[in-house]
């Protein structure tokens, strides 16, 4: 992984979290010998866009490479070299710059050097956006399939909860991917499948039809507040 700043150090916790190995190499030598306390991983000072870094970090045997530090033509450029080093790779880019993004995705000869191009600034307008247009979810984005996963609660309305999937008059384009019921297990629903009386749902939705699963679960809190009161 090339870049230690704010990005890079969440995605190195991220990935130790999940048990993988996590080499890191910053070019700035305060924050490399601050980042080598803060993380298990191996933590190089040096410049990824120098392919002798690049070795020194093992990257001929590494399975990823990302590159996120926030000068989208450093991390271009080591993406190439760590292709170049390890044509097996899977690189990832960080594009601070959306029109960079346009413009790397255009030019043919260089898609080959990148598997997945991130932009942390555009997600994060697309999210804002998104919760200022349909608010009242819990949500992970898929900005380029133009959809989400949102999670509501179910609390013992009678719009939904006991119901079987396949009654539920769900929105075209959505789809109840998990149920959680109270005590937090985790049931993978068929049309058969009966909701409980409290817990969680899943839903994977195009951002076309989060205006209706909105509207039913505006009825859920409806009735949670009509039986409060």
């Amino acid at each position: 992984m090339m870049g230690a700043g704010r990005v890079g150090y969440l995605v190195a916790k991220m990935l130790e979290s999940d048990g993988h190995d996590v080499t890191i190499v910053e070019k700035n030598k305060e924050r490399a010998k601050e980042l080598a306390n803060m993380i298990n991983g191996l933590v190089i000072e040096g410049d990824a866009t120098d392919p002798k870094t690049l070795e020194e970090a093992n990257i001929k045997q590494a399975k990823a490479f990302a590159a996120l530090t926030g000068k989208d033509d450093a991390n271009l450029l080591a993406c190439i070299l760590a292709k170049h080093l390890n044509p097996k790779i899977k690189t990832s880019l960080r594009i601070s710059n959306p029109q960079n993004r346009r413009i790397f995705k255009e030019v043919t000869d260089l898609r080959k050097y990148f598997d997945f191009v991130i932009s942390p600034e555009e997600i994060a307008a697309e999210y804002i956006s998104r919760n200022i247009v349909t608010p009242g979810f819990d949500r992970v984005l898929f900005p380029k399939e133009g959809a989400e996963i949102v999670k509501f609660q179910i609390d013992e309305n009678k719009e939904i909860a006991g119901k079987l999937v396949k009654e539920l008059k769900l929105p075209r384009d959505s789809l109840i991917v998990a149920i959680y019921d109270d005590k937090g297990n985790l049931i993978i629903p068929s049309g058969d499948t009966k909701l409980p009386q409290k817990g969680q749902i899943i839903m994977f939705a195009k951002n076309s039809a989060l205006d209706d699963l909105k509207d039913l679960v505006e009825k859920v809190k409806t009735k949670e507040n009509d039986s409060e009161d």
